[in-house]
């Protein structure tokens, strides 16, 4: 799916003159750290209050940047493209996928090490590649199937199934990042008069919905009497939002896979925090698994860079 235009920065001073590529990298770095802090508001709610209770007030916070966002980018009039069934139907889907993703990912934060829990999500670009053969029709060959099975590896090797080391709540992560994977893939089937920020709203909205939904079928939520939770309940959810903002606002600046590579240096920074907030140090299980899941979407981002250069010359190729 095509994003919108590149936003105009020519009433911003110095930021203008600040090239393309290094404002990506600066907003996506921005963003990754807005994830990781947000997990760790996450992990300090979850010993208190439910996960399901914590999604549903992420995802209520989450709307205002969403619809600031809509508003920032002067595309209100645009949500009527989006307003067809077909459309509607897969915001719901994706929201579905996103609300399973945070539920598996926020169980995770609160029964294993911080960093454990967000360098086994890293297994996203795995499942977007092996996601984009039945969702999307793509033909994936050698390079890229190498990757999924060596980030797999690096995915089992961080798990350690069988071994006295092993926790069930490690496996949640592996599948928040199947469910935020899925609403990537799905983000292409839109079409293409559609923006982005369009179905990022309308897709947190269902969010929304489906968060509160589950609040009160699966758990009963608790009283939020001090203005300090409130604090730390708004913070999940402006920090998850300004993630995601700076995620797309980052990848329409440049190509993709020019800053891709950037997205990991969320580990280290997870690292740090969980060292911080936690004291955690996790460095014996993580290694060495952790270098082959950063090699494997490392592979996937060469392998996409080295096609849309092809496909820019006029050579097709699978790989």
């Amino acid at each position: 799916m095509p994003y919108a235009s590149v936003p105009d920065y020519s009433h911003m001073g110095i930021i203008a003159r600040i090239p393309a590529l290094y404002r990506a990298i600066l907003i996506i770095l921005f963003g990754i750290f807005a994830f990781d802090l947000m997990g760790v508001f996450v992990r300090i709610l979850g010993e208190e209050f439910p996960i399901f209770q914590i999604s549903a007030l992420r995802n209520i916070f989450g709307v205002i940047p969403a619809l600031l966002f809509v508003m920032a980018s002067g595309s209100i009039a645009g949500l009527r493209r989006i307003c067809t069934p077909y459309q509607i139907g897969l915001c719901a889907f994706r929201g579905l996928s996103v609300i399973f993703a945070q539920i598996c990912y926020y169980t995770a934060l609160s029964h294993i090490a911080f960093a454990t829990a967000t360098t086994l999500a890293f297994a996203g670009p795995m499942f977007i590649t092996a996601l984009s053969v039945p969702v999307l029709g793509h033909k994936v060959g050698f390079w890229r199937w190498s990757a999924v099975i060596l980030g797999f590896i690096g995915v089992i090797v961080i798990m350690r199934p069988g071994a006295d080391a092993f926790e069930f709540y490690a496996i949640l992560p592996v599948l928040a990042a199947v469910g935020y994977a899925m609403a990537s893939v799905t983000v292409r089937l839109f079409h293409s008069d559609v923006g982005s920020s369009e179905i990022q709203l309308v897709t947190q909205i269902f969010s929304l919905v489906f968060s509160v939904i589950m609040l009160f079928i699966f758990a009963e939520p608790l009283p939020v009497s001090g203005s300090t939770d409130w604090l730390k309940f708004l913070m999940v959810g402006i920090c998850g939002g300004i993630g995601v903002l700076c995620l797309v606002t980052s990848y329409r600046l440049v190509e993709p896979g020019q800053i891709a590579p950037f997205e990991y240096l969320g580990i280290p920074i997870s690292f740090i925090l969980g060292y911080v907030f936690f004291s955690e140090a996790p460095f014996d299980q993580l290694i060495p698994g952790v270098f082959l899941i950063i090699g494997a979407g490392l592979i996937i981002v060469w392998r996409e860079r080295h096609i849309n250069a092809k496909k820019e010359t006029g050579e097709a190729e699978t790989s």
